[in-house]
């Protein structure tokens, strides 16, 4: 590299200039893909942790809307909720003991760092656990 520097001819400097260029999309492909990694795992902390909430109160309820509130302020961003479960009382969102209930987080991002081009994608993250109350 310090011989191409030294050299006083043009291809040397071309050489130099299109290696830095590569080598700077490279590190914003790197920081873009790890960026992308790090939501998925608080996608996945988010999921636990609403899961964990239904699942010991055996409901999905003002509780399970109260600790997503408070991740959504803890992770900065909101992703998108829904729950499925076979409700032993729908309108108040009781899970009999031992029924599945399914939490799904999605949200769209987007490949920062490219300019004009954009690579659009979703994330999703899928948890379940059994409800560990017995609703008379």
């Amino acid at each position: 590299m310090i011989k191409i520097l030294k050299n006083k001819k043009a291809e040397g400097y071309i050489d130099v200039a299109v290696a830095v260029l590569v080598i700077v999309f490279l590190l914003i492909l790197i920081i873009s893909v790890w960026q992308m990694a790090t939501i998925k795992q608080d996608m996945t902390y988010m999921a636990n942790e609403l899961l964990e909430v239904a699942t010991v109160n055996g409901k999905v309820g003002s509780d399970v809307e109260a600790r997503y509130e408070e991740l959504c302020s803890e992770i900065g961003f909101r992703p998108s909720v829904s729950f499925s479960a076979d409700y032993f009382e729908s309108s108040t969102g009781k899970v009999q003991l031992g029924d599945t209930i399914t939490v799904v987080l999605s949200t769209e991002m987007t490949l920062p760092g490219f300019g004009g081009f954009e690579l659009p994608f979703d994330v999703e993250v899928t948890k379940s656990g059994l409800s560990r109350v017995y609703w008379k």
